[in-house]
Order: C-alpha cells, then sequence, then structure tokens
C-alpha cells in the first residue's frame, strides 16, 4: 500500500546509509538534520513508502536513533535499518494531541486494517431507549445513538454498581424477561419482596413507569439534584411524622450518595457532557524577546466532537475564554456521525479521563464556566503565578 506520508507528517529523514532522490522539501538526511528531543509521531516506510512500523514516542531524536541501532544484534526480526527508506516525524508535546492524531494517521496509513495497528479501549456506558414500550437499562460498551446514555464509565464492574443503585433506589424492575410473561412474573423474586414496582405484575401502567425511567436516568446524570430532592421530602415527612416515609428516604440518599465518589467523577448524560481540556504545548519566542514562553493546548469536547482549538498564551485569557465559548455553544451533535468512529474517538478521551495521573487539565463544564476559573485552575494545575 503507498500513502502519501507528506500530507500526514511535517518532516522526513534518509537513514546514513540511503540515496534516495525525493521532492519532499523537509526531507533530509540522518546525519545533516538536529532532530528534535521532544514528543511526536513517527513512521518508518520502505523504499516503496509503505509503512513499516509507526509510532508515538516522548522523545524523537531518542526513538529514531535506538530502533535504527537495536537490530545490529542478531535477532529474528528484520533489520529495521537494512529496510527503511525514509523516517517520517511530526513533533507534538501536547500528550491528547498526538493520541488523537495517533488515531487519525493510523486509520490513514492502514485503512481498513487499522485495527490490527492501535489498541482502542472503549468505556463502559448505562443505555436505555425511551421510546420502547417498555424501556430497560443495559449495561454496553456500544450504545445506540438512538437512547440516552449516561457514562462513561472505566470499567464493567462499576457501570454494573452504578445501575444496580439506581435500580434499588427507584424500584426498577430487573428481570425484563419476564415483563411480557405475566405466568411466570408472580414468581419473580423481585415481586414478592417488593423490590421492584412491579411493572411485570401489572402494578404500573408503562406510562408511569416510562416517567419513573427518566427520574432514574437524571439522579444518574446528576445525583445531587435528586439526592436534595429526597432530602427535603425527607424532612417534610419527619415533620409530619411519617417516620417510615422518612427512613425509607434516607436509605436513598445513602444509596444515591456512593454514587458521587470519584471513580464516577465523568459520569452524566453524556450527550449533554462538555469537557474543556489544556495542557502544555511548545514554547515559543515572542517577536523581538529573547525569552521563549510557554503556550498550552486547548481543547473543547463532547461525546460527538474533538476540537483542537490551537495553542494559546496566558498573557490574553480573554482571547482563551472568547474562543472556549464560542465554540461550546456551537459543539455540533451530528446524526450523521459513524456510530463506530464515535465511540473510538471518545475513547480517547475517556482513557486520560480515567488516569490516575491525566496529563494537563480537564474541565467539566455542561453547566457553566467563566474566564477566572479556567485562569485559575491553569494556574494550580500547572504551578504557575500571575496576576491577570
Amino acid at each position: 500500500m503507498v500513502i502519501r506520508a507528506e500530507e500526514i507528517f511535517e518532516n522526513c529523514i534518509l537513514p546514513d546509509d540511503k540515496s534516495i532522490n525525493t521532492a519532499s522539501r523537509n526531507t533530509t538526511s540522518l546525519r545533516s538534520t538536529g532532530l528534535p528531543g521532544s514528543a511526536g509521531l513517527i513512521l518508518f516506510t520502505d523504499s516503496q513508502d509503505s509503512p513499516i512500523t509507526l509510532l508515538t514516542t516522548a522523545n524523537i531524536k531518542r526513538t529514531i536513533k535506538n530502533k535504527l541501532a537495536e537490530q545490529e544484534q542478531k535477532t529474528k526480526r528484520a533489520d529495521l535499518k537494512s529496510i527503511t527508506a525514509k523516517i517520517y516525524y511530526s513533533p507534538c508535546q501536547c500528550k491528547f494531541r498526538l493520541a488523537v492524531k495517533h488515531l487519525n494517521a493510523v486509520k490513514k496509513i492502514f485503512g481498513q486494517n487499522y485495527k490490527d495497528y492501535i489498541t482502542l479501549v472503549l468505556p463502559w456506558y448505562i443505555q436505555i431507549d425511551l421510546s420502547k414500550k417498555i424501556p430497560f437499562f443495559s449495561v454496553t460498551r456500544k450504545p445506540a445513538p438512538e437512547g440516552e446514555i449516561l457514562g462513561p464509565f472505566p470499567g464493567q464492574k462499576s457501570a454494573t454498581v452504578f445501575l444496580k443503585t439506581l435500580e434499588d433506589v427507584f424500584k426498577l424492575c430487573k428481570r425484563s424477561d419476564l415483563v411480557n410473561n405475566p405466568a411466570l412474573a408472580a414468581s419473580c423474586p423481585y415481586l414478592q419482596m417488593d423490590a421492584c414496582v412491579g411493572i411485570c405484575g401489572g402494578k404500573i401502567n408503562p406510562e408511569n413507569y416510562r416517567t419513573l425511567l427518566k427520574a432514574a436516568f437524571e439522579a444518574g446524570a446528576i445525583p445531587v439534584k435528586t439526592i436534595e430532592n429526597f432530602q427535603a421530602q425527607m424532612q417534610i415527612a419527619a415533620k409530619e411524622l411519617k417516620f417510615e416515609n422518612a427512613a425509607q428516604l434516607k436509605k436513598k440518599i445513602e444509596k444515591l450518595s456512593a454514587l458521587n465518589k470519584q471513580s464516577y467523577k465523568w459520569t452524566s448524560n453524556l450527550k449533554k457532557l462538555k469537557i474543556v481540556h489544556i495542557d502544555k504545548s511548545v514554547k515559543v519566542r515572542p517577536k523581538g524577546s529573547k525569552k521563549k514562553v510557554q503556550t498550552f493546548a486547548v481543547f473543547v469536547i463532547n461525546f460527538f466532537n474533538i476540537i483542537d482549538l490551537g495553542d494559546f498564551v496566558l498573557e490574553n485569557p480573554d482571547s482563551i475564554y472568547e474562543v472556549i465559548s464560542k465554540n461550546l455553544d456551537n459543539l455540533p451533535n451530528p446524526a450523521e456521525t459513524d456510530n463506530n468512529e464515535l465511540l473510538e474517538r471518545f475513547s480517547i478521551v475517556s482513557y486520560f479521563l480515567y488516569r490516575s495521573k491525566p496529563s494537563g487539565l480537564w474541565l467539566n463544564v455542561s453547566e457553566s464556566f467563566n474566564t477566572a476559573a479556567i485562569l485559575k485552575a491553569i494556574c494550580e494545575k500547572f504551578e504557575l503565578q500571575t496576576t491577570l
């Protein structure tokens, strides 16, 4: 497969012992170029410009030299240096930007076989389609776009525990197989223990059950609001001396409070989730200055899109706020987006969200944000001093 790597990469070099004619103005020999010691993306190709290996690295210079030297000892693997004709590379300091570039490059270079060359760990979700006659929640890695979705979750277990909490608090049906089988529904242990509202036994009609499911979904999306509502109901019940009702509400509050723990920090109504990501990018030397200044890569993200807004300096915070605000307000939710492509792209986002020490700053701005809050968060995260 012949590729046009120069359309993907910014630079190209030739191994020391190669002498190949090339039309690329950014092509130089390994001996004559000063390779950057920064992070980036590297592609080794053969004499037909077909890909040999594509990889990300924390240090372009070290990785290229090590890769070309590692075959000097006899091994069963092919001698990379002997088959490499060109080495393409693009520096990229921002780790999230590099991960996105890597995914895009893999797809362009390897086409339909791209999954053989990259490992994507899809997160888990809780899904429900409220348009169904009798809807049910389910845990899945591949939610249908037409349904309502809670997530992302770092693992299947965390999603399952989250769903069980909602089922217990709202007494939802746990046996979807019995709903259309009244003869067996009477033997359901959950119905017998009064652990569900009894949709399978006809104790609640489908419309009211759908309303209950909507309340459960909202509780999963924003637990604190439902907790506050239950607390208000509990206080009223206590004043009216309805202690049994107050005790039941207290148990619900205790169970829902577990949904506020750190492992569910990013769980919400996925179609309303909005994220701002900021991380260190390259240092640049402003015109007329001898000192380089740090720039910051800025992204706005939702379930459907990752928008790279470019690099900014802190000296102009209003410009950062303006571009973030404009793009957050116009984040599209394209119905025509390929579902597999969407899930793969968002898997990169969730990978960074749930790392123990995620690179850069990640802000949930689904509700609101302001310039002062962003500047404060940047300064705290990157230990910067500013008087802005």
